[in-house]
C-alpha cells in the first residue's frame, strides 16, 4: 500500500509543475464514421494483395492474410510474381517491411530503412513498431515483425493512418495536404492520467476521477487477478497489465477504439462500460464488476493468446464466472432449451461479433452468452483446461476441433446437446 501511495504522490508533484490543461477528447479530430478509409481502396477494381516471399511459409502469416482472402474480389500474389503492370494497380501490401525486396517500387509513404521503417520523416526501429495507412490506390499493413502487423489488422481503422509501438496505439492521424494532423496518444495519457503501479496492473487513472476514491479501489484489484490465475492455471503476468480508468465514456471509446460498439456520436456522461483492446483493459469509472469481467479477458489474452472468435473469448469468461454455480448453470440450460432448434454451428466456427450479439435474446440479453459458457464448460470438464487453451488459439476451428478433440464441430455440438441440453 505504501508503494501505491508513493507513486501517486510522485506523480502529483509532476502534475503541479506541468501547466497543460486537461485535453478534451471530443475536441480532437473525429474518427471516420462513413467507412471511407476502407472503401476508398476497396471500391477500386483489379486489386492485388501483395504477400512477402520471406514469410510465405510462416503459419502465423498464413493465418493472418487468410482473413483477407475470404474476399474473392481480392487477388493475392507474392512480391516475386508481380509484373510491371501490377505496380500500377491498387495494392494491399501486407507483412513486415523486411520481408519485401523491392519496397520502393510500391510508391508508398512508408520508407524501408536499414533497421526498420520511417513514416512522415520519423523513424521506427523497434521490433514492435508498425503502421497502417490507406489511400485510394494503396493500403499498407506493415511493421518490423508480424506482431504489430496483426495488431493493426485486428482493429477497426477509423483514421487515415495509425502507428503502434510496444502493443499500443501511439499516433493517429491524417497525411493528406490541407487535412494533415497527428494525435499523440502517449502525450494525452501523460497529461490527463495518473500512473499507479500494483503487483498485477499498471493503472492509468483519469485526473478527473476523485483521488480519495481511487486508493480504496486500487487496493482490491490484485486479488481479482490472483483468483483468475488460480482457477484457470494461468501464471500471473510477468509484466503488469495496462488498465485505464476513464472518467467518462467518450474517453474510453477513443482510447479503446470502441466506436464499432458504442457508435460515433457523443455518448452521455453517465454511460458505463468496459472492454479490452490490444491486451489493455479499459473501464469507465471505478467499477470492480467491469474490472473483473474485462480484466479476465486482458489476463487471458495476455497469458493464453488472442482470438477473434467471440464465442470462445466470451465463453471462457462466462465459464469462469458461473461454471461451478449449479443454480446459474441450470437456469442457463432452461433458457437454451427454449431455443432448442437454434443452429449455432456457424457461431461456434466463426464467432463473429455481429452474429454473437445479433442472434436470439432472452430478457434483452443475447443467449450467445449462456450458450458459449455452457459449451466451454462442456469442453473443459470433458477434456481439461490445457487442451482448451491449445484449441482456443487456433483460429480455424474446424482444424482446432479435429486436432484437439478428434471431432468435427457437428459432432461436438451433437454431443454437447446430448450431455447438456437434453438431460
Amino acid at each position: 500500500m505504501k508503494a501505491i501511495t508513493l507513486s501517486i504522490y510522485t506523480f502529483f508533484i509532476f502534475s503541479m509543475a506541468y501547466s497543460q490543461s486537461y485535453i478534451d477528447i471530443l475536441k480532437l479530430p473525429k474518427p471516420d464514421s462513413t467507412g471511407s478509409i476502407w472503401n476508398s481502396f476497396y471500391e477500386q477494381n483489379d486489386k492485388i494483395m501483395v504477400l512477402s516471399d520471406k514469410y510465405m511459409n510462416d503459419k502465423e502469416y498464413k493465418r493472418m492474410y487468410g482473413y483477407f482472402l475470404l474476399d474473392s474480389m481480392l487477388k493475392a500474389k507474392p512480391e516475386s510474381q508481380l509484373n510491371e503492370a501490377d505496380y500500377k494497380k491498387p495494392l494491399l501490401i501486407f507483412g513486415p517491411v523486411n520481408g519485401f525486396k523491392n519496397w520502393n517500387k510500391f510508391d508508398v509513404l512508408v520508407i524501408k530503412t536499414k533497421d526498420g521503417f520511417s513514416y512522415l520523416n520519423k523513424h521506427y526501429n523497434s521490433v514492435n513498431d508498425g503502421v497502417f495507412y490507406s489511400s485510394p490506390n494503396r493500403m499498407v499493413y506493415t511493421g518490423n515483425s508480424l506482431q504489430p502487423v496483426w495488431e493493426l489488422q485486428s482493429q477497426f481503422q477509423n483514421y487515415p493512418y495509425t502507428i503502434v509501438s510496444n502493443n499500443e496505439r501511439i499516433i493517429l492521424g491524417d497525411y493528406r495536404p490541407g487535412k494533415a494532423y497527428s494525435t499523440d496518444l502517449t502525450f494525452i495519457r501523460e497529461n490527463n492520467y495518473i500512473e499507479i503501479n500494483t503487483k498485477c496492473l499498471k493503472i492509468y487513472v483519469s485526473k478527473n476521477i476523485d483521488t480519495d476514491l481511487v486508493m480504496s479501489f486500487v487496493s482490491k484489484t490484485d486479488s481479482i487477478f490472483e483468483k483468475i490465475c488460480g482457477k484457470l492455471a494461468i501464471p500471473l503476468p510477468e509484466k503488469p497489465i495496462i488498465c485505464y480508468l476513464h472518467s467518462e465514456p467518450n474517453e474510453a471509446t477513443f482510447f479503446a477504439n470502441f466506436y464499432f460498439m458504442q457508435g460515433y456520436e457523443v455518448l452521455p456522461k453517465d454511460r458505463t462500460f468496459g472492454t479490452v483492446f490490444m491486451k489493455q483493459l479499459h473501464c469507465v469509472g471505478l467499477n470492480l464488476d467491469i474490472v473483473k469481467h474485462e480484466g479476465f479477458h486482458a489476463l487471458w489474452d495476455k497469458s493464453v493468446g488472442l482470438s477473434i472468435n467471440a464465442f470462445f473469448s466470451e465463453g471462457i469468461q462466462e465459464y469462469y464466472l458461473w461454471g461451478n454455480d449449479t443454480a446459474i448453470v441450470n437456469s442457463n440450460i432452461e433458457i437454451l432449451k427454449k431455443y432448442v432448434d437454434y443452429d449455432f454451428t456457424d457461431l461456434v466456427l466463426k464467432g463473429e461479433i455481429q452474429n454473437f450479439w445479433g442472434g436470439p435474446a432472452e430478457n434483452n440479453w443475447p443467449i450467445a452468452y449462456p450458450l458459449s459458457g455452457l459449451f466451454v464448460k462442456y469442453l473443459v470438464e470433458k477434456w481439461g483446461i490445457e487442451p482448451f487453451k491449445n484449441m482456443y488459439i487456433i483460429e480455424d476451428k474446424t482444424v482446432a476441433f479435429r486436432k484437439t478433440y478428434n471431432k468435427s464441430a457437428e459432432e461436438l455440438i451433437l454431443d454437447f446437446r446430448k450431455d447438456v441440453l437434453n438431460k
